[in-house]
């Protein structure tokens, strides 16, 4: 039995009734303070990673200034080549910390790619050739002169604020021969006076949060320029995806010859001795009916024999379904023949053909162990686009327990997924529930 849900459900109906009542986050008494709030926050994580760079920044630079020194004075000898590699390792603990504080303020980078840790004592040199760490040691040296003066400037504009909007209690303990800008101006009364450092206070005030984001925002634009490597981003990602393909392409070739080989000592046989014994039914049909009836009976049980293990085989196949109707008859279909009640709720999300074909194995293989092993009362499978995903979502209310182990079937899935740059994740403790998800990237559209 499989109860089909509609595109738009109970819960969402709940969802798009609770925003009917409530006001516009801009109309609700709250949400002044709120954005208040939201700043304040933002002020806050902005001045810490300037602050935080410009500690590090300070460090690294002493660290780094002094172990290069050290390092090409006494290139001449091994030990400063190990000093070189020294500094390199301190600019990069430096970038690491800088890309963790960028992070916190909201500035995220691509991750940086290093050549894999080295064991041996002599091959820790290798490092003096790798372009990204010398590309960390400048980042030292630019990250110091930058760090320095977004540290000045933010410091400045964040005190002068509350400074001038104060200056009219402050002022009075000055020494009485102090001259401000006013009355250089020649505009010497204490209210010009006054007036003046109160609208330049209100002023910084106001603009600290844009100052301080801008200021992190430029850190982030040098970072990206100098931490972020992507030639060899990309050539990693290429020689991934290469590996990936290559499996993908043995592990399609271990299918076929597996399938061939089941489909040889499976339905083949029992399709040859179906022949036999219908045969043998014909000819004794006028002279031995009885015998030719149970000739006949065991046929039919050969049939159904078959049958079963060619259903079984075909697991491994896109159904005609997928292809001619797309994949929520398919998956429809596949929630129908299973003895659990199903809901499904799959949007039309453009997929091609290969991730339309992993989609519908992943849902397959979730729902035969849900068959199985789950001894789940109900289930669900939901797909919906969700940025340039597909996510697959099945659930159940079972046991738990589902593995990803290797040589398990949801193992397989793993793998059939990553053939298309997709992903799979299980939550299945003991006692249950089971969530299977599972992504995909959505088709490109041409525009």
């Amino acid at each position: 039995m499989t109860s089909t849900r509609p595109s738009t459900d109970s819960r969402s109906t709940e969802v798009l009734d609770l925003y009917d009542v409530l006001p516009p986050a801009s109309a609700r008494p709250d949400a002044g303070a709120e954005n208040l709030t939201a700043i304040i926050r933002g002020v806050g994580r902005n001045l810490a990673a300037i602050v935080g760079m410009f500690a590090i920044a300070l460090v690294a630079f002493v660290a780094c200034t002094a172990l290069f020194s050290v390092g090409v004075s006494l290139a001449i000898f091994v030990v400063g080549l190990f000093v070189l590699v020294g500094c390199l390792a301190v600019a990069g603990w430096s970038a690491r910390l800088v890309r963790l504080l960028l992070g916190y303020a909201g500035v995220s980078l691509p991750p940086a790619h290093y050549p894999a840790p080295a064991t041996g004592f002599w091959s820790k040199l290798r490092r003096l050739a790798d372009g990204q760490s010398w590309r960390d040691l400048i980042f030292v040296l630019v990250n110091f002169v930058l760090s320095t003066a977004s540290f000045s400037i933010a410091i400045s504009w964040v005190v002068s604020g509350p400074a001038g909007i104060t200056y009219w209690f402050w002022s009075r303990f000055l020494p009485a021969d102090d001259h401000g800008l006013p009355e250089l101006l020649g505009f010497g009364s204490r209210f010009a006076d006054v007036a003046f450092h109160e609208i330049v206070g209100v002023i910084m005030l106001l603009t600290a949060p844009l100052v301080l984001h801008g200021l992190v925002r430029l850190h982030g634009v040098v970072a990206r320029g100098l931490l972020v490597n992507e030639t060899s981003a990309l050539r990693e990602q290429v020689s991934v995806l290469a590996s990936s393909r290559t499996a993908a392409g043995e592990a399609e070739a271990h299918t076929l010859r597996k399938l061939e080989r089941d489909l040889h000592d499976g339905p083949q046989q029992r399709l040859v001795r179906l022949g036999m014994d219908i045969s043998a039914a014909q000819r004794r049909l006028d002279g031995d009916p009885e015998q030719a009836r149970a000739l006949l009976d065991e046929a039919f049980v050969q049939s159904q024999e078959a049958l079963s293990e060619i259903r079984t085989l075909s697991r491994g196949i896109a159904p005609p379904i997928l292809a001619e109707q797309g994949l929520r008859a398919a998956v429809t279909a596949l929630a129908a023949r299973g003895s659990r009640p199903t809901s499904v709720d799959v949007d039309d999300v453009p997929l091609t053909d290969a991730g339309q074909n992993a989609a519908y194995f992943v849902v397959a293989e979730a729902l035969a162990n849900l068959e199985k092993h789950s001894r789940a009362d109900s289930a669900a499978v939901d797909i919906h686009a969700m940025g340039a995903l597909a996510v697959i979502n099945v659930s159940d209310d079972g046991v738990g327990g589902a593995s990803m182990a290797k040589g398990q079937g949801l193992a397989g899935l793993a793998d059939r997924l990553a053939e298309v740059d997709g992903t799979l994740t299980v939550s299945s403790p003991v006692g249950g529930p089971t969530q299977l998800t599972a992504t995909v990237p959505l088709a490109a559209r041409n525009s």
